[in-house]
């Protein structure tokens, strides 16, 4: 049987027709999905560094630059890590850090400084200002880890002090923190961290602020 032109163009019509509307119910089927639930929602998560005593005069008028921290692979991620054995390493994947850890660290550090009172600037690197002090870090550890005695977290950070005019190294230090877990949660893992953050640099940093304030009486300023 011969088809003219018209009914072919007919056909071909309907075929076309019919795809498209299957490529439309297949987007709204999708879209209804999510809309319902299908897509996991994702929480974030960030550090607060503890409020800062009173302002008053900065003890020195150096100028401190941080640089941005260096972490291991996993910790250049946003997902929040866990360790399910000391050699199985997962990642909560709809639990993500505002920023990954070495940058939240370094933002961290930089805003702890600052409230010291002992710079009277300080500033996250690169600046194009000069600065008086290099302050780099090292995050070793920034994680939860699930074991036979519960869960806990655990942090380690590794900080050194570089003077500008010598690029001498002035100050270096190590430190760890393992912190039970109270609430076991994801939000519980963040405010443990948050809360070993606080204390691994109220340990750290009595002895970098002692040698900048001796290079300061020092210079005879």
């Amino acid at each position: 049987m011969e088809v003219t032109p018209v009914e072919f163009s007919l056909n071909v019509w309907k075929c076309s027709f019919g795809a498209r509307a299957f490529a439309v119910l297949a987007l709204l089927t999708v879209l209804f999905a999510a809309a319902c639930g299908g897509v996991p929602k994702a929480y974030y998560y960030t550090l607060q560094v503890p409020a800062a005593p009173a302002p008053t005069d900065p003890r020195t008028d150096y100028v401190l630059g941080v640089e941005h921290f260096r972490a291991p692979q996993i910790l250049r991620d946003n997902r929040i890590v866990y360790y399910v054995s000391p050699t199985q390493i997962n990642f909560y994947q709809n639990h993500r850090w505002g920023s990954d850890p070495a940058t939240l660290l370094s933002d961290y550090a930089a805003q702890w400084m600052d409230s010291s009172g002992v710079f009277s600037q300080v500033r996250v690197l690169p600046a194009r200002e000069r600065v008086d002090y290099t302050l780099g870090g090292s995050v070793l550890s920034f994680e939860e880890v699930d074991s036979d005695g519960g869960a806990k977290v655990r942090l380690a950070l590794a900080l050194s002090l570089v003077r500008a005019s010598d690029h001498k190294l002035v100050w270096s230090g190590k430190q760890s923190q393992e912190t039970p877990l109270s609430e076991r949660s994801v939000e519980g893992v963040a405010t443990a961290l948050n809360a070993s953050c606080a204390q691994v640099l109220r340990e750290m940093t009595p002895g970098l602020i002692a040698q900048v304030e001796q290079d300061y009486k020092s210079s005879g300023k």
